[in-house]
């Protein structure tokens, strides 16, 4: 048991120092940063080797070498970004990281060993770690990268006075490149996050704030506006006819018999039916057009650009769309629609006015018997001939 726990806790070091931050889209940003960047690297060194340096202490056959295997992996991974189809960009970033201290460590060793002009690039190679990474794994690269140097600098060593000072130089700048480097790229990656976390907030506030807007805005039951938008909105489109020579027609609509389905079969049955119902006329209207449920079994529509004569045909239309709601229904217990209708700018210019117009014609189409259409026109015509029938 003791030796169990011991040995967990010896582990828990190394797994500490080799977990890896979660992938996010700047963990993929940065490695495809890195893999152009040693694409322009490695052309550097090959410029350099071609055409600067003095290569007479150099393998410069083994250099080259060096060079065009470099070429090899980086050129397809800048290119093809392969991590992001694999999905394992942390272990595509731990091996081009494996095979650059590999070609790192070579290269410095045929172009001069403790003297190669190259010993800067393990500067770069410990910074793109971190920049990848996290400190605690550009700090780990900077050990091994250190000792691969040490290794490579003490190997090609001719014993001068100065050497472990520079050797010891080197591996503190490192150090400190690796350290500071790593601090920024952390702080970075805390920022990314913070505003990661904050747009995705902002997105579930949003989304929020559109299903609260919603449930506001329309009528649970029926699906189609609530009575305070539909007028809020109708009232708009009026003002923007007023301003044009636009026709607007309402339709005021009430269900028949829906109270005998309440009383018969229960307000469930009934609220089935209006949901059935408001579903047939947000399906029969056209995508401009506005309905609102107005009360009860009421319902109210605004049409533009309709003149009395295409709004009667469309409140036709509303009334056989009605219909459908009947399938599930006892066939003495059927549904049907009366609608009134009142046209601006010949029936009213103020939409409470066209409203009660409207509702006045809707009663004259249920006095008639109901599933009826009857307009404004209709109405007028009842009560100049009520006196003569009295």
């Amino acid at each position: 048991m003791g030796a169990e726990g011991g040995s967990e806790r010896s582990a828990r070091p190394l797994a500490w120092l080799l977990q890896l931050p979660p992938r996010t889209e700047r963990t993929m940003r940065m490695e495809a940063l890195i893999g152009r960047l040693r694409i322009v690297v490695v052309s550097c060194n090959a410029i350099a080797l071609a055409f600067f340096l003095d290569t007479s202490g150099m393998h410069v056959q083994a250099a080259w070498w060096l060079t065009g295997f470099t070429f090899l992996y980086a050129i397809p991974i800048a290119l093809l970004e392969p991590y992001r189809r694999w999905g394992h960009v942390f272990g595509a970033s731990m091996l081009t990281a494996s095979l650059d201290s590999f070609a790192l460590a070579l290269f410095i060793a045929v172009t001069g060993g403790h003297e190669s002009p190259f010993f800067v690039l393990y500067y770069l190679s410990v910074a793109a770690v971190a920049m990848r990474f996290d400190l605690r794994q550009a700090v780990a690269a900077c050990i091994v990268y250190g000792a691969l140097y040490a290794f490579v600098y003490l190997w090609t060593w001719e014993a001068s006075t100065d050497a472990f000072g520079v050797l010891a130089l080197r591996l503190a700048y490192m150090l400190i490149i690796a350290v500071g480097v790593g601090h920024l790229a952390r702080e970075e990656k805390t920022r990314a996050e913070q505003i990661e976390e904050i747009e995705r907030l902002n997105a579930e506030n949003m989304k929020l704030q559109s299903r609260n807007e919603r449930a506001a805005r329309f009528d649970r039951l029926t699906g189609v506006l609530n009575r305070a938008y539909f007028e809020k909105d109708a009232v708009r489109e009026l003002r923007k006819a007023r301003a044009g020579t636009s026709y607007y027609s309402v339709l005021f609509c009430d269900m028949d018999h829906l109270k005998r389905i309440n009383d018969e079969l229960g307000h469930d049955a009934g609220d089935r039916v209006l949901r059935a119902v408001g579903a047939a006329l947000r399906k029969s209207l056209r995508q401009n057009d506005l309905i609102g449920r107005y009360g009860g079994d009421e319902f109210v529509a605004l049409l533009p650009n309709c003149t009395r004569e295409i709004a009667y045909d469309r409140a036709e239309q509303l009334i056989a769309a009605v219909q459908a709601a009947n399938e599930q229904l006892p066939d003495d217990l059927h549904v049907g629609l009366s609608v009134g209708i009142a046209t601006y700018p010949f029936d009213a210019q103020e939409y409470p006015v066209l409203v009660r117009i409207a509702d006045q014609a809707m009663y004259l189409a249920k006095r008639e018997g109901g599933n009826k259409v009857r307009t404004a026109n209709d109405l007028r015509l009842f009560w100049e001939e009520m006196p003569a029938a009295s």
